[in-house]
């Protein structure tokens, strides 16, 4: 493809603003970079390059899966404007075009293609499942996140295959919160898990000897082949060492999200006695300080100079950890952290644009104070 064309061009340019959508700090920032996004892979549809063909094809036609990742890319522009504006017209707007891309790019031939348009329809649904908590619509979205790991062989692609895992827990975690489903709980975590695996040796280089060492049943021959290449690259390029760094951080983050879900609804058994884990704790103690432990681990792994807005998503699910924790096992300390834990998200989260995370944050905040009172009170 000639870097020179103006599809190529718009298509940067593009891509460019729909980035400086995502990362504006205030909303109406987004809003204007995201419609600007919208605006120009609209107009890079109708430049596919390929040539006009004598009948006049249309450009799907011309060049299908170029016209294909435009409208996938179009698909992730329309679903940022559509929740930023809290828009249902665009967010179906989104979903025809992630079918669009879909119908010109089959799974047999153009994988990667067909993959992509995938995650991008499955990024959809959750955005309405989750607004509607709606669960059919977020089962929806996991089994798009599911379909696109066929365009990604965890061999081949690992840090696609393992964005499809991350992605897909975080739908059946949605779908897990919103029908107090405990399977879906479990599974959310057995696809962190599994996307860590990929993360871990090039997040974290000492463990690569270990992926290449597993036995033959956790990890194949050709995956701790592919498992040391990314470390190994991870090594060389600083810049995707940030990146697996990233996210190995954000997977963390989720799964210690998981974690608590699993453990605030996790108990006594019906006759009363302990379901207890391993170690002899009680179950849902057990995995909320598995919880914690996640969550202080992305924190410790999210980069000093990302934006504050993001150190504050992942110490806020530090902080829900460990007020379920202080709730659970009547522990004061963790209670303390969780307080401290809240003010410091708090401080970070400014802007309209954090309005409803902010709302959240007070809210469990108030929650854990009243809670740490309560214990206090009734301490001898």
């Amino acid at each position: 493809m000639n870097a020179g064309t103006p599809w190529h061009r718009t298509m940067e340019v593009a891509e460019a603003t729909l980035r400086a959508a995502e990362t504006a700090p205030d909303l109406d920032g987004a809003i204007a970079a995201a419609t600007d996004a919208v605006t120009r892979f609209r107009a890079a549809l109708d430049l596919a390059p390929g040539g006009l063909a004598p009948g006049g094809l249309a450009p799907e036609a011309r060049a299908p899966l170029d016209w294909a990742e435009t409208q996938t890319r179009l698909s992730a522009a329309l679903r940022l404007l559509g929740a930023l504006l809290d828009d249902v017209d665009l967010l179906h707007d989104a979903i025809r075009s992630a079918q669009a891309a879909l119908s010109v790019a089959p799974l047999a031939t153009a994988p990667q293609v067909w993959g992509r348009a995938r995650a991008a329809l499955g990024s959809v649904y959750v955005v309405l499942g989750e607004r509607d908590g709606d669960l059919a619509t977020l089962a929806e979205a996991a089994a798009n996140y599911a379909e696109a790991l066929e365009g990604f062989p965890r061999v081949a692609f690992p840090l696609d295959w393992a964005r499809m895992l991350r992605n897909r827990g975080a739908a059946l975690a949605l779908a897990a919160e919103a029908g107090n489903d405990p399977d879906a709980l479990h599974d959310a975590i057995g696809c962190y898990r599994a996307a860590l695996e990929v993360y871990s040796p090039a997040a974290t280089p000492a463990a690569a000897g270990l992926a290449a060492s597993a036995p033959a049943d956790r990890a194949p021959a050709d995956r701790a082949l592919a498992d040391r290449a990314l470390a190994d690259w991870a090594l060389a390029d600083p810049a995707m060492a940030d990146r697996v760094r990233a996210d190995w951080a954000l997977t963390q983050s989720n799964l210690g999200q998981a974690l608590r879900l699993l453990g605030e609804r996790s108990g006594d058994t019906p006759d009363g006695t302990p379901n207890g884990a391993p170690d002899g704790t009680p179950n849902g103690t057990h995995h909320l300080h598995e919880a914690v432990a996640a969550c202080e681990a992305a924190l410790a792994a999210t980069a000093r100079d990302a934006a504050p807005e993001e150190r504050a998503m992942v110490t806020t699910n530090l902080a829900n950890a460990l007020a379920a924790l202080g709730e659970r096992a009547g522990d004061p300390d963790s209670l303390r952290r969780a307080i401290d834990a809240y003010r410091q998200a708090l401080a970070a989260l400014g802007g309209p644009r954090w309005l409803r995370q902010r709302a959240i944050a007070r809210h469990n905040l108030r929650l854990a104070e009243q809670r740490l009172a309560a214990l206090q009170a009734d301490a001898p």
